[in-house]
């Protein structure tokens, strides 16, 4: 049974039926809604590491065993070293050490008060700024990291890496309370930040992104929907259709438990965009069936039977494509896809069964509607809202109903316009064909040039509180990244592991120029033993029970595991990203050139290593999703048309827009980001059901017996509408996201635009030309098409010269 039969029989079905559907889909819309309420906001380091590779586990292992993460205050002010602040700060200390989750507060204030107690014998703070400054002059290094200057001042407030981000966001919700009830002097202002902080922020942006883009995206597709989809009934009606699929998008999310992130947030707008095509083709082939004069149940089934296959052919190539989403490195882009080919689904089956059942019973009405003016001679004002097809019947049979859409279509600005394009590119084929491959091979080139960002703070909204107040303290504070070695061996106390220890962190200090310190226990006990490393493990045993034990839980854990950080400043803030991955590297190969104890491996881990995973999947990874999805769309094509011409005919026409993609971001000194590497994946997705639909249309005319070149013109005029109004209201769509403060996002919406613009040139300009060719060789067959294409280069290229010579 062929596809078109097949539709057809489920046309007939939904007809029948068309009640029990329709209470059906809105039923599902109350399930929908539900399922939604399980999605939850994600901007954690699982969003672009995969929980089990090694590279997280490590980093797991890591945070569960030596990491710490904390919320950090910083206190600006006239003075901090000012008893009064000093107190405020004490009070804020108990305030929080009360906090669940909390590990230990740690400020000057209490250093100074434990001073205080061992040289007074009271344990209390100072009631001068001069016992103060005396007090701290005791012993400075106490307070490095703690006490900048005269005007600002740190509290940490510290907490297992392992909380959940809940958790985390409650103890930062804490300290802002805390800050309050601490009272401290006018003119004293407390900046909380960290992890924790930032990520929160990210979280409640993040869900004031998706709604404001989703109500702009709409607002946007009202005004694109109401300048290009003429001459239909209910032109809005195709963004109702749109709600209903991304309700039942936002419901199978939540089911399924895919996180919100801030690259799937942009989703939506893309399916909006996918979904008002879908329902624009729908909703105009049944308008068109009406206008015929076909009756309400025929033109139902006549959709389902001709645009149903064709639509459904575009969608699952569009799911193909995205479908190479799926094996990428980073798991926000994973979920992304997962989305966007859920979301197409919904889409389709939403303007399948809601939209034309919807129209059916709309058409009914305003049929009834005319009937009764008809017999009252009273125009309703209902009939504004629901106006009665306009029937060409009346002009002269089934010939006069051809003629007047004929005349319709000639009067059609759009069509028009269409018909101009197709009359000037067939006299300039070749030359045409040398302008695309050309500038699509220049843009491919250009885009081996085109760098990628990895530094997740300037994704984000850069008028965001808790980034501000981060940069504020990192301009205090100065930098403070670290390359964290973890040392697996027999035994911590083993001389030999921890005298190559020293070695190797000397080592990289004096040879790599961004590597400033190195501490570890090795460190600990030459401090404690006047500057060597004792011979033997009992004395190594006897300097570890007097090392405080907190200072030992930084740097070991257990018996058997040893921690050494390497200072690198502020790296990763001042160093491009592909620096600090060639850092990490040399240390990783200083690490094979310096032979560890026998038992003993070193394990290069901590926040740094994973924006370098990162770098590579946006470098490397990128260019395999793309290959991959088109490998995908001609195996799809391929198996859905049996034919390698109609195969091949989108797929080089959307490899065509891929390479000025490449182009468009070089020229816009636009960076490649989670978002922008999947570029070509949703250029597959979004561009290559155009090219099917054009393609579907050609043989149908073919098939009511037009020659090639006007069955190409017959399948431009007519389908050719449909497309440009989706095209430039997908494009109204895409607008929406270059308003977003995610700057990962805005970037992603104008190289989007652009490209669905080029796609609409592609898809008018270059695949008609293709398809012809195409369509013209394989009638000839290969001999003779190897023939004709070698003849069609040597032109080519004996016009270039002839170009050159003038």
């Amino acid at each position: 049974m062929s596809l078109t039969n097949l539709f057809e029989k489920l046309g007939k079905f939904t007809e029948k039926n068309r009640k029990f559907v329709f209470i059906g889909f809105v039923v599902l819309i109350l399930v929908a809604v539900y399922g939604a309420m399980g999605i939850t906001m994600n901007s954690g380091m699982d969003t672009y590491i995969h929980k089990d590779s090694k590279m997280y586990q490590d980093l797991d292992k890591y945070n569960s065993m030596f990491s710490q993460e904390a919320v950090i205050v910083m206190i600006e002010g006239a003075d901090v070293y000012d008893p009064a602040v000093l107190r405020a700060t004490e009070r804020f200390e108990n305030l929080m050490r009360n906090v669940s989750g909390v590990d230990a507060v740690g400020s000057p204030a209490s250093i100074i008060k434990a001073t205080n107690e061992q040289v007074t014998g009271r344990g209390e703070i100072p009631s001068t700024t001069e016992e103060v400054k005396a007090l701290v002059d005791l012993n400075p290094s106490m307070y490095e990291g703690l006490i900048f200057g005269n005007t600002h001042s740190l509290i940490a407030i510290t907490y297992s890496a392992n909380l959940s981000e809940g958790q985390k966001e409650d103890i930062t919700i804490a300290a802002r309370n805390a800050a309050n009830f601490s009272v401290f002097p006018p003119g004293y202002n407390l900046i909380i930040t960290g992890d924790a902080a930032l990520n929160a922020d990210m979280n409640e942006e993040m869900g004031l992104t998706m709604a404001l883009l989703l109500l702009l995206a709409l607002l946007l597709m009202v005004v694109g929907l109401g300048l290009v989809f003429r001459g239909v009934r209910w032109r809005l009606y195709p963004l109702i259709v749109v709600v209903f699929g991304l309700i039942y998008t936002f419901g199978m999310m939540g089911s399924l438990h895919i996180n919100m992130t801030m690259v799937s947030i942009a989703a939506f707008p893309i399916l909006i965009a996918l979904g008002i095509d879908y329902a624009i083709q729908f909703h105009n082939r049944m308008e068109e069936e009406l206008s015929k004069g076909k009756e309400r149940g025929q033109a139902l089934i006549s959709t389902f039977k001709y645009t149903g296959p064709a639509v459904m052919t575009a969608l699952f190539v569009t799911c193909v494509s995205f479908v190479s989403l799926l094996v990428s490195g980073i798991p926000m882009i994973q979920d992304f896809g997962m989305l966007l080919i859920i979301g197409c689904i919904g889409s389709y089956a939403a303007a399948l069964f809601f939209g034309t059942v919807s129209l059916y019973y709309m058409d009914a009405l305003s049929e009834k509607i005319r009937k009764k003016e008809e017999e009252t001679g009273i125009k309703s004002p209902l009939s504004r809202f629901f106006p009665a097809v306009k029937s060409r019947n009346s002009a002269g049979g089934a010939n006069g109903t051809d003629e007047a859409n004929r005349s319709d279509i000639r009067n059609n600005i759009v069509t028009s316009t269409l018909n101009k394009i197709i009359d000037f590119t067939l006299p300039h084929k070749k030359t045409i064909f040398m302008m695309a491959i050309v500038t699509g091979a220049l843009g491919f080139y250009a885009d081996t040039t085109i760098p990628a960002e990895t530094d997740f703070t300037t994704y984000m909204p850069q008028d965001m509180p808790a980034l501000l107040d981060f940069y504020r303290m990192g301009s205090v504070m100065g930098g403070s990244d670290t390359i964290n070695i973890m040392i697996q061996t027999q035994d911590i106390s083993s001389p030999h592991v921890l005298k190559w220890m020293d070695e190797f962190g000397t080592y990289q200090t004096r040879n790599q120029d961004y590597v400033f310190g190195a501490d570890s226990l090795a460190s600990i006990v030459k401090e404690y033993n006047g500057g060597v490393i004792p011979d033997t493990s009992e004395e190594i045993r006897a300097i570890y029970d007097q090392i405080p034990q907190s200072v030992m839980d930084r740097y070991s854990y257990g018996n058997s595991l040893l921690l050494l950080n390497l200072d690198v400043g502020s790296a990763v803030m001042n160093l491009p990203m592909e620096s600090v991955k060639t850092l990490i590297e040399i240390v990783q190969e200083d690490l094979m050139w310096h032979p560890m104890p026998p038992g003993t491996t070193a394990t290069i881990t901590g926040g740094m290593v994973p924006y370098t995973e990162l770098l590579d999947s946006l470098l490397s990874g990128r260019v395999q999703q793309t290959m991959l999805g088109i490998l995908l769309v001609f195996i799809a094509l391929l198996l859905i048309y049996r034919n390698i011409y109609k195969a091949l005919t989108p797929v080089l026409t959307i490899g065509l827009v891929i390479g000025w993609s490449g182009l468009v971001m070089y020229t816009f000194n636009i960076v490649y980001t989670p978002m922008t590497a999947v570029m070509g994946c949703i250029i597959l997705g979004a561009g290559s059901e155009y090219s099917i639909l054009l393609m579907e249309r050609y043989y149908e005319e073919k098939g009511h017996g037009l020659p090639p070149t006007e069955a190409m013109r017959s399948a431009v005029t007519n389908t050719g509408i449909a497309l440009t109004v989706s095209g430039i209201t997908t494009i109204f769509g895409f607008l929406a996201l270059t308003a977003s403060a995610f700057g990962i996002i805005s970037s992603f919406g104008l190289v989007t635009v652009i490209n669905m613009m080029m796609v609409l040139l592609a898809s008018f300009v270059v695949f008609p030309l293709l398809m012809l060719t195409l369509d013209g060789y394989k009638d000839k067959g290969f001999k003779q098409t190897f023939n004709d294409f070698k003849n069609s280069i040597y032109s080519m290229v004996k016009i270039n010269k002839k170009t050159e010579m003038i």
